[in-house]
């Protein structure tokens, strides 16, 4: 009886691991919210959201989300997600990245984004 729940006790640790990957669940010992906080932190970066970070191995995670930056040429952008994808694997351990960029066209006037009537199919959500 009490070898048996030693053996679990031991093994529960991977139990919860596997099942974690399985479940594509979040990575223990990083928290969404910090890897949120470094990624707004990061220059360029405006917003990010519909973040989403899973194990593919006990210590190689994967993460996709969707950056909003200003309307900037492909050049800046490129930077912008260098900068992202340096700050995420030194920091978090996270290499494999898939990241969709948003280009905010409004500008930061304070009047929110207006989007002109005929181009709301470049809006997605």
């Amino acid at each position: 009886m009490l070898l048996a729940g030693l053996i679990v006790w031991t093994a529960w640790d991977i139990i919860r691991e596997s099942l974690n990957i399985l479940l594509e669940g979040l990575p223990r010992g990083l928290k969404l919210n910090d890897v949120v906080g470094s990624m707004r932190a990061v220059e360029g970066v405006m917003d990010v959201h519909d973040l989403h970070i899973w194990s593919l191995g006990s210590s190689t995670h994967a993460l996709s989300c969707h950056v909003l930056i200003a309307d900037v040429p492909p050049s800046a952008s490129d930077a912008v997600l260098r900068s992202l994808n340096g700050m995420l694997a030194e920091r978090f351990h996270i290499a494999h990245t898939t990241v969709q960029f948003e280009h905010a066209s409004c500008g930061l006037s304070g009047n929110g984004c207006v989007i002109p009537v005929g181009q709301e199919r470049h809006h997605h959500h």
